[in-house]
């Protein structure tokens, strides 16, 4: 151990006072260990395999790495204890499938199912990752069909829509037309071609000291209340327009 803090010893071209790590490699392993390794090997070892476990998203191939580094450094372990301890450090995903089968009677073979059942399951979770994207594609799919199909019934319920506007206005024009009419008066037997009284109803009306434009009694064309239309005024003009000289005296007479 002198050798570490010697350097004229390591650098001497005199075999015998080189230290025997520096031409022999197992004798440098030993002398790595010594000065650098763990005080009881062993015993780390073992405590080591007594806090090994797998984690559940780890995959067996690193376990099994560990728990053989650890096992061939202990002594006086058997078989059947370091098949214990294997198993003991095990996820649960594992075990529930070892207890199905049951357990192996050797390590070797108790390595072997362990790794099977571990590739099964990875293998089958690459499955359902695959089967969740294609599903969720599939949502987004369904989704956006869905999206334009209301847009398309929304469009269509507009031109529906206003379709029925359309006809409830032509209903409601012709509906106001046939009242209009409806409320009018036939006026076909009394006036003429041009529009204007006849004169057998025009002399009725002097006559009889009716209202030159609606027909009834107590006001003249001019107060007609009838008469507030542009059409009604025009008509009225049309009612009052110059008589003759018999009907100019039947109205000075009253």
């Amino acid at each position: 151990m002198l050798a570490w803090f010697k350097p004229d010893l390591l650098n001497s071209d005199n075999p015998d006072l080189r230290p025997l790590w520096m031409d022999d490699y197992k004798e440098f392993i030993v002398e790595l260990q010594t000065n650098f390794g763990p005080p009881d090997p062993v015993r780390d070892a073992e405590h080591q395999l007594d806090h090994l476990s797998m984690k559940d998203h780890h995959r067996v191939n690193k376990y099994l790495v560990e728990f053989n580094r650890y096992a061939s450094q202990v002594k006086g372990y058997g078989e059947g204890a370091l098949r214990h301890m294997f198993y003991n450090g095990l996820p649960d995903r594992i075990k529930d499938e070892v207890s199905r089968v049951g357990k192996p009677h050797t390590l070797f073979e108790l390595h072997t199912l362990v790794q099977t059942i571990d590739a099964h399951y990875w293998e089958r979770k690459t499955e359902c990752a695959r089967q969740e994207k294609s599903a969720r594609n599939s949502s987004n799919k369904s989704k956006q069909s869905s999206s334009s199909g209301n847009t398309s019934a929304s469009a269509t319920s507009n031109s529906a829509s206003k379709g029925k506007d359309k006809d409830k206005d032509k209903s409601s024009q012709k509906s106001s037309a046939k009242n209009s009419s409806a409320s009018a008066p036939d006026l076909s037997n009394v006036l003429g071609k041009d529009g204007k009284l006849t004169p057998a109803e025009r002399s009725r009306r002097i006559s009889n000291s009716l209202c030159l434009f609606c027909g009834d009694a107590g006001h003249n064309a001019k107060d007609c209340p009838k008469s507030a239309s542009r059409t009604a005024k025009v008509r009225a003009a049309q009612a009052t327009t110059p008589t003759t000289s018999s009907e100019k005296s039947a109205e000075a007479k009253k």
